[in-house]
Protein backbone atom coordinates (compact mmCIF):
# COMPACT_ATOMS: atom_id res chain seq x y z
CA UNK A 1 0.00 0.00 0.00
CA UNK A 2 1.30 3.44 -0.92
CA UNK A 3 2.24 5.56 2.10
CA UNK A 4 1.72 9.29 2.58
CA UNK A 5 5.47 9.92 2.40
CA UNK A 6 5.61 7.99 -0.89
CA UNK A 7 2.96 10.33 -2.32
CA UNK A 8 5.02 13.31 -1.15
CA UNK A 9 8.07 11.78 -2.80
CA UNK A 10 6.13 11.40 -6.05
CA UNK A 11 5.15 15.07 -5.84
CA UNK A 12 8.82 15.93 -5.45
CA UNK A 13 9.64 13.81 -8.50
CA UNK A 14 6.94 15.68 -10.45
CA UNK A 15 8.46 19.08 -9.63
CA UNK A 16 9.19 20.85 -12.90
CA UNK A 17 12.70 20.12 -14.30
CA UNK A 18 13.21 17.28 -11.79
CA UNK A 19 14.68 13.89 -12.74
CA UNK A 20 15.84 10.73 -10.94
CA UNK A 21 19.47 11.80 -10.57
CA UNK A 22 18.52 15.16 -9.02
CA UNK A 23 16.21 13.33 -6.61
CA UNK A 24 19.05 11.05 -5.57
CA UNK A 25 21.41 13.98 -5.05
CA UNK A 26 18.88 15.78 -2.87
CA UNK A 27 18.14 12.66 -0.84
CA UNK A 28 21.85 11.96 -0.32
CA UNK A 29 22.30 15.45 1.07
CA UNK A 30 19.11 15.69 3.11
CA UNK A 31 19.03 12.13 4.45
CA UNK A 32 15.26 11.73 4.06
CA UNK A 33 12.44 12.74 1.74
CA UNK A 34 10.76 14.67 4.55
CA UNK A 35 13.90 16.74 5.11
CA UNK A 36 14.39 17.15 1.37
CA UNK A 37 11.06 18.98 1.21
CA UNK A 38 12.34 21.53 3.76
CA UNK A 39 15.62 22.53 2.13
CA UNK A 40 16.43 26.16 1.45
CA UNK A 41 18.06 27.71 -1.61
CA UNK A 42 21.59 27.79 -0.19
CA UNK A 43 21.50 24.15 0.81
CA UNK A 44 20.08 23.03 -2.52
CA UNK A 45 22.72 24.99 -4.41
CA UNK A 46 25.40 23.37 -2.23
CA UNK A 47 24.15 20.01 -3.51
CA UNK A 48 24.77 21.20 -7.08
CA UNK A 49 21.09 21.88 -7.86
CA UNK A 50 20.54 24.61 -10.45
CA UNK A 51 18.70 27.72 -9.28
CA UNK A 52 15.63 27.17 -11.46
CA UNK A 53 15.13 23.63 -10.16
CA UNK A 54 15.86 24.72 -6.60
CA UNK A 55 13.16 27.40 -6.80
CA UNK A 56 10.69 24.82 -8.09
CA UNK A 57 11.54 22.52 -5.19
CA UNK A 58 11.19 25.22 -2.56
CA UNK A 59 7.81 26.33 -3.91
CA UNK A 60 6.81 22.74 -4.72
CA UNK A 61 5.97 23.86 -8.24
CA UNK A 62 4.87 20.50 -9.58
CA UNK A 63 3.62 19.50 -12.99
CA UNK A 64 0.04 18.79 -11.91
CA UNK A 65 -0.88 16.99 -15.10
CA UNK A 66 2.16 14.73 -14.75
CA UNK A 67 1.32 13.97 -11.12
CA UNK A 68 -2.28 13.18 -11.99
CA UNK A 69 -1.34 10.97 -14.95
CA UNK A 70 1.15 9.05 -12.80
CA UNK A 71 -1.49 8.22 -10.20
CA UNK A 72 -3.91 7.15 -12.92
CA UNK A 73 -1.33 4.98 -14.69
CA UNK A 74 -0.30 3.27 -11.46
CA UNK A 75 -3.93 2.64 -10.50
CA UNK A 76 -4.65 1.14 -13.92
CA UNK A 77 -2.03 -1.60 -13.43
CA UNK A 78 -2.59 -1.95 -9.66
CA UNK A 79 0.90 -0.66 -8.88
CA UNK A 80 2.01 0.79 -5.57
CA UNK A 81 4.71 3.34 -4.78
CA UNK A 82 7.52 2.59 -2.35
CA UNK A 83 9.63 5.50 -1.21
CA UNK A 84 13.17 5.14 0.09
CA UNK A 85 11.97 6.20 3.56
CA UNK A 86 9.32 3.45 3.71
CA UNK A 87 9.85 0.40 5.93
CA UNK A 88 8.97 -1.74 2.90
CA UNK A 89 11.96 -0.42 0.95
CA UNK A 90 14.63 -3.15 0.58
CA UNK A 91 17.37 -2.43 3.13
CA UNK A 92 20.28 -3.67 1.02
CA UNK A 93 19.22 -1.45 -1.87
CA UNK A 94 18.73 1.54 0.44
CA UNK A 95 22.35 1.23 1.58
CA UNK A 96 23.77 1.44 -1.96
CA UNK A 97 25.08 4.65 -3.48
CA UNK A 98 22.53 6.21 -5.82
CA UNK A 99 19.62 4.06 -4.62
CA UNK A 100 16.37 5.09 -6.36
CA UNK A 101 14.16 7.32 -4.24
CA UNK A 102 11.03 5.78 -5.71
CA UNK A 103 10.08 2.28 -6.78
CA UNK A 104 6.85 1.59 -8.66
CA UNK A 105 5.81 -1.95 -7.83
CA UNK A 106 3.37 -4.39 -9.43
CA UNK A 107 2.81 -7.48 -7.32
CA UNK A 108 4.01 -8.36 -3.83
CA UNK A 109 6.68 -5.90 -2.70
CA UNK A 110 7.37 -7.97 0.40
CA UNK A 111 9.31 -10.53 -1.62
CA UNK A 112 12.11 -7.94 -1.84
CA UNK A 113 12.53 -8.22 1.93
CA UNK A 114 13.66 -11.84 1.49
CA UNK A 115 17.33 -12.59 0.83
CA UNK A 116 17.85 -11.90 -2.87
CA UNK A 117 20.22 -13.29 -5.47
CA UNK A 118 20.52 -11.91 -9.01
CA UNK A 119 20.99 -13.89 -12.21
CA UNK A 120 21.83 -12.21 -15.50
CA UNK A 121 23.30 -13.14 -18.86
CA UNK A 122 23.08 -13.02 -22.62
CA UNK A 123 19.86 -12.24 -24.44
CA UNK A 124 21.12 -14.56 -27.21
CA UNK A 125 21.94 -17.41 -24.87
CA UNK A 126 22.15 -21.02 -25.92
CA UNK A 127 19.25 -23.30 -25.18
CA UNK A 128 21.41 -25.26 -22.74
CA UNK A 129 22.37 -22.09 -20.84
CA UNK A 130 18.69 -21.14 -20.65
CA UNK A 131 17.85 -24.61 -19.31
CA UNK A 132 20.61 -24.23 -16.73
CA UNK A 133 19.34 -20.78 -15.69
CA UNK A 134 15.79 -22.03 -15.30
CA UNK A 135 16.87 -24.94 -13.13
CA UNK A 136 19.20 -22.76 -11.08
CA UNK A 137 16.45 -20.16 -10.60
CA UNK A 138 14.08 -22.86 -9.33
CA UNK A 139 16.69 -24.30 -6.96
CA UNK A 140 17.62 -20.93 -5.51
CA UNK A 141 13.97 -19.97 -5.06
CA UNK A 142 13.28 -23.29 -3.33
CA UNK A 143 16.20 -22.59 -1.01
CA UNK A 144 14.51 -19.34 0.03
CA UNK A 145 16.00 -16.69 -2.25
CA UNK A 146 14.12 -14.01 -4.11
CA UNK A 147 15.60 -14.42 -7.61
CA UNK A 148 16.22 -11.01 -9.20
CA UNK A 149 16.75 -10.32 -12.90
CA UNK A 150 15.86 -7.90 -15.68
CA UNK A 151 13.13 -9.74 -17.64
CA UNK A 152 15.27 -9.69 -20.78
CA UNK A 153 15.17 -12.55 -23.26
CA UNK A 154 17.53 -15.46 -22.75
CA UNK A 155 19.03 -15.93 -19.29
CA UNK A 156 16.91 -13.34 -17.46
CA UNK A 157 13.47 -14.62 -18.36
CA UNK A 158 14.46 -18.22 -17.72
CA UNK A 159 15.76 -17.30 -14.26
CA UNK A 160 12.34 -15.74 -13.54
CA UNK A 161 10.41 -18.69 -14.94
CA UNK A 162 12.44 -21.16 -12.92
CA UNK A 163 12.02 -19.15 -9.74
CA UNK A 164 8.23 -18.96 -9.97
CA UNK A 165 8.06 -22.76 -10.09
CA UNK A 166 9.46 -23.08 -6.57
CA UNK A 167 9.34 -19.62 -4.98
CA UNK A 168 9.47 -15.92 -5.80
CA UNK A 169 11.16 -13.52 -8.16
CA UNK A 170 11.64 -9.80 -8.80
CA UNK A 171 11.90 -8.33 -12.31
CA UNK A 172 13.55 -4.92 -12.63
CA UNK A 173 12.46 -2.95 -15.69
CA UNK A 174 14.16 -0.18 -17.65
CA UNK A 175 10.92 1.61 -18.54
CA UNK A 176 7.70 2.92 -16.98
CA UNK A 177 4.58 0.85 -16.27
CA UNK A 178 2.89 1.99 -19.51
CA UNK A 179 5.56 0.15 -21.50
CA UNK A 180 7.17 -3.27 -21.56
CA UNK A 181 10.37 -4.63 -23.04
CA UNK A 182 10.97 -7.02 -24.66
CA UNK A 183 7.47 -7.51 -26.00
CA UNK A 184 8.02 -11.25 -26.48
CA UNK A 185 8.14 -11.71 -22.69
CA UNK A 186 4.88 -9.87 -21.99
CA UNK A 187 3.13 -13.25 -21.84
CA UNK A 188 5.03 -14.02 -18.62
CA UNK A 189 3.97 -10.89 -16.70
CA UNK A 190 1.16 -12.54 -14.74
CA UNK A 191 3.40 -15.42 -13.63
CA UNK A 192 5.91 -13.00 -12.18
CA UNK A 193 3.31 -10.75 -10.52
CA UNK A 194 1.54 -13.77 -9.01
CA UNK A 195 4.82 -15.06 -7.59
CA UNK A 196 6.76 -11.91 -6.86
CA UNK A 197 6.86 -8.42 -8.32
CA UNK A 198 7.85 -6.22 -11.23
CA UNK A 199 9.53 -2.95 -10.28
CA UNK A 200 10.83 0.19 -11.97
CA UNK A 201 12.18 3.55 -10.90
CA UNK A 202 10.87 5.26 -14.04
CA UNK A 203 7.71 7.31 -14.46
CA UNK A 204 4.93 5.57 -16.35
CA UNK A 205 5.51 7.03 -19.82
CA UNK A 206 9.28 6.52 -19.91
CA UNK A 207 10.11 4.35 -22.91
CA UNK A 208 12.65 1.47 -22.74
CA UNK A 209 15.55 3.57 -24.06
CA UNK A 210 19.00 1.97 -24.24
CA UNK A 211 20.42 4.43 -21.71
CA UNK A 212 17.97 3.21 -19.06
CA UNK A 213 19.27 -0.34 -18.85
CA UNK A 214 22.79 0.21 -17.47
CA UNK A 215 21.19 2.43 -14.82
CA UNK A 216 18.55 -0.24 -14.14
CA UNK A 217 21.33 -2.77 -13.52
CA UNK A 218 22.46 -1.05 -10.32
CA UNK A 219 19.07 -1.95 -8.81
CA UNK A 220 19.42 -5.61 -9.82
CA UNK A 221 22.79 -5.86 -8.08
CA UNK A 222 21.83 -3.54 -5.23
CA UNK A 223 18.90 -5.73 -4.19
CA UNK A 224 21.06 -8.84 -4.05
CA UNK A 225 23.69 -10.58 -1.96
CA UNK A 226 25.39 -11.61 -5.16
CA UNK A 227 25.12 -11.65 -8.96
CA UNK A 228 25.35 -14.83 -11.04
CA UNK A 229 26.42 -14.38 -14.68
CA UNK A 230 25.49 -17.16 -17.12
CA UNK A 231 26.83 -16.65 -20.66
CA UNK A 232 27.77 -13.09 -21.55
CA UNK A 233 29.44 -11.46 -24.53
CA UNK A 234 32.24 -8.92 -24.19
CA UNK A 235 29.74 -6.07 -24.61
CA UNK A 236 26.98 -7.57 -22.51
CA UNK A 237 25.05 -5.46 -20.03
CA UNK A 238 25.55 -8.39 -17.67
CA UNK A 239 29.17 -7.31 -17.28
CA UNK A 240 27.95 -3.87 -16.20
CA UNK A 241 25.81 -5.56 -13.56
CA UNK A 242 28.79 -7.63 -12.42
CA UNK A 243 30.98 -4.51 -12.19
CA UNK A 244 28.31 -2.67 -10.21
CA UNK A 245 27.98 -5.67 -7.91
CA UNK A 246 31.69 -5.49 -7.17
CA UNK A 247 31.50 -1.76 -6.51
CA UNK A 248 28.56 -2.35 -4.15
CA UNK A 249 30.44 -5.02 -2.24
CA UNK A 250 28.34 -7.87 -3.60
CA UNK A 251 29.62 -11.32 -4.56
CA UNK A 252 30.05 -12.10 -8.25
CA UNK A 253 29.54 -15.67 -9.53
CA UNK A 254 30.13 -16.95 -13.04
CA UNK A 255 29.47 -20.13 -15.02
CA UNK A 256 32.39 -20.95 -17.35
CA UNK A 257 31.97 -21.68 -21.05
CA UNK A 258 33.99 -23.13 -23.91
CA UNK A 259 36.48 -20.56 -25.27
CA UNK A 260 34.87 -20.74 -28.74
CA UNK A 261 31.45 -19.78 -27.36
CA UNK A 262 30.83 -16.18 -28.39
CA UNK A 263 29.26 -15.62 -24.96
CA UNK A 264 32.47 -16.53 -23.13
CA UNK A 265 33.01 -13.37 -21.09
CA UNK A 266 32.17 -15.31 -17.93
CA UNK A 267 35.64 -16.87 -18.28
CA UNK A 268 37.17 -13.40 -17.98
CA UNK A 269 35.10 -12.76 -14.85
CA UNK A 270 36.50 -15.96 -13.35
CA UNK A 271 40.06 -14.85 -14.13
CA UNK A 272 39.29 -11.57 -12.38
CA UNK A 273 38.21 -13.34 -9.21
CA UNK A 274 34.54 -14.24 -9.64
CA UNK A 275 33.44 -17.43 -7.89
CA UNK A 276 32.93 -20.40 -10.19
CA UNK A 277 29.56 -22.11 -9.81
CA UNK A 278 28.24 -25.39 -11.16
CA UNK A 279 24.97 -25.55 -9.24
CA UNK A 280 22.95 -23.82 -6.56
CA UNK A 281 25.01 -25.68 -3.93
CA UNK A 282 27.99 -23.45 -4.71
CA UNK A 283 25.95 -20.31 -4.05
CA UNK A 284 24.55 -21.74 -0.81
CA UNK A 285 28.04 -22.69 0.33
CA UNK A 286 29.23 -19.11 -0.14
CA UNK A 287 26.27 -17.43 1.55
CA UNK A 288 24.81 -19.84 4.12
CA UNK A 289 26.84 -18.38 6.99
CA UNK A 290 25.66 -14.84 6.20
CA UNK A 291 21.96 -15.59 5.73
CA UNK A 292 20.11 -17.37 8.50
CA UNK A 293 16.87 -18.27 6.71
CA UNK A 294 18.29 -19.98 3.64
CA UNK A 295 17.78 -23.73 3.52
CA UNK A 296 19.88 -26.31 1.72
CA UNK A 297 17.64 -28.74 -0.14
CA UNK A 298 19.01 -32.20 -0.88
CA UNK A 299 18.74 -32.90 -4.58
CA UNK A 300 19.60 -35.81 -6.80
CA UNK A 301 22.35 -34.71 -9.14
CA UNK A 302 20.82 -34.76 -12.62
CA UNK A 303 21.64 -32.98 -15.83
CA UNK A 304 19.92 -29.66 -16.30
CA UNK A 305 19.54 -30.48 -19.98
CA UNK A 306 16.21 -31.77 -21.21
CA UNK A 307 16.56 -34.37 -23.95
CA UNK A 308 13.80 -35.80 -26.11
CA UNK A 309 14.69 -39.38 -25.20
CA UNK A 310 16.91 -41.53 -22.92
CA UNK A 311 18.91 -42.44 -26.02
CA UNK A 312 19.88 -38.79 -26.56
CA UNK A 313 20.88 -38.45 -22.91
CA UNK A 314 23.11 -41.53 -23.27
CA UNK A 315 24.74 -40.24 -26.45
CA UNK A 316 25.36 -36.84 -24.89
CA UNK A 317 26.96 -38.47 -21.85
CA UNK A 318 29.34 -40.40 -24.11
CA UNK A 319 30.23 -37.25 -26.06
CA UNK A 320 31.00 -35.40 -22.84
CA UNK A 321 33.95 -37.78 -22.49
CA UNK A 322 35.37 -36.96 -25.93
CA UNK A 323 34.64 -36.62 -29.64
CA UNK A 324 33.23 -39.70 -31.36
CA UNK A 325 31.93 -40.58 -34.80
CA UNK A 326 28.54 -42.32 -35.31
CA UNK A 327 30.11 -45.78 -35.60
CA UNK A 328 32.02 -45.32 -32.35
CA UNK A 329 28.88 -44.06 -30.65
CA UNK A 330 26.94 -47.05 -31.91
CA UNK A 331 29.56 -49.44 -30.53
CA UNK A 332 29.78 -47.72 -27.13
CA UNK A 333 26.06 -47.16 -26.66
CA UNK A 334 24.75 -50.43 -28.06
CA UNK A 335 22.31 -48.51 -30.32
CA UNK A 336 22.11 -49.40 -33.99
CA UNK A 337 23.77 -46.96 -36.38
CA UNK A 338 20.49 -45.70 -37.87
CA UNK A 339 19.19 -44.85 -34.38
CA UNK A 340 22.44 -43.03 -33.57
CA UNK A 341 22.38 -40.96 -36.77
CA UNK A 342 18.73 -39.93 -36.32
CA UNK A 343 19.32 -38.85 -32.72
CA UNK A 344 22.52 -36.98 -33.58
CA UNK A 345 20.70 -35.08 -36.30
CA UNK A 346 18.01 -34.01 -33.85
CA UNK A 347 20.57 -33.08 -31.16
CA UNK A 348 22.58 -31.06 -33.67
CA UNK A 349 19.41 -29.23 -34.75
CA UNK A 350 18.69 -28.39 -31.12
CA UNK A 351 22.36 -27.38 -30.70
CA UNK A 352 23.27 -29.90 -28.02
CA UNK A 353 26.05 -31.39 -30.16
CA UNK A 354 28.45 -30.03 -32.78
CA UNK A 355 29.70 -31.95 -35.84
CA UNK A 356 33.41 -31.35 -36.40
CA UNK A 357 35.06 -31.13 -39.80
CA UNK A 358 36.38 -34.71 -39.48
CA UNK A 359 32.84 -36.07 -39.04
CA UNK A 360 33.15 -36.63 -35.31
CA UNK A 361 30.69 -35.13 -32.83
CA UNK A 362 31.28 -33.37 -29.54
CA UNK A 363 28.98 -32.24 -26.77
CA UNK A 364 28.27 -28.56 -27.35
CA UNK A 365 28.72 -27.79 -23.67
CA UNK A 366 30.91 -25.96 -21.24
CA UNK A 367 30.85 -26.84 -17.57
CA UNK A 368 29.22 -30.28 -17.20
CA UNK A 369 27.67 -29.85 -20.63
CA UNK A 370 25.49 -27.07 -19.35
CA UNK A 371 26.51 -24.32 -21.74
CA UNK A 372 26.18 -24.89 -25.46
CA UNK A 373 28.06 -23.21 -28.26
CA UNK A 374 25.10 -21.52 -29.88
CA UNK A 375 23.66 -18.24 -31.04
CA UNK A 376 20.12 -19.52 -30.63
CA UNK A 377 18.02 -17.47 -28.20
CA UNK A 378 15.39 -18.87 -25.87
CA UNK A 379 12.44 -17.36 -24.03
Amino acid sequence: MTSDIAIEALKLRCVKKMDETIMERIYAGAGSIKDALRLDMATLKSFGIKKEVAENIITLDIDKELFKSELEALKKVSANIICIDDDEYPEMLRETKGAPCLLFVRGDAEVMLKPSIAMVGSRNASRAACDFSKRLGADLAEAGFNVVSGFASGIDVNAHLGAVEKGVTTAVMGCGVNHFFPEINRKHIDKVIDNGCIITEYLSNIHPAARNFPRRNRIISGLSYGVIVVEASDRSGSLITARLAGEQGRDVYAVPTFPDNRNNATNALLKEGATLIESYYDVIEELKYNISDIKEVDKQETSVLEFDSPEQAKLFDLLMRGTLNPDELSAKSGFDIEQVVINLAQMELEEYVVREIDGKYRAAGGLNGQNCHSTKSCN
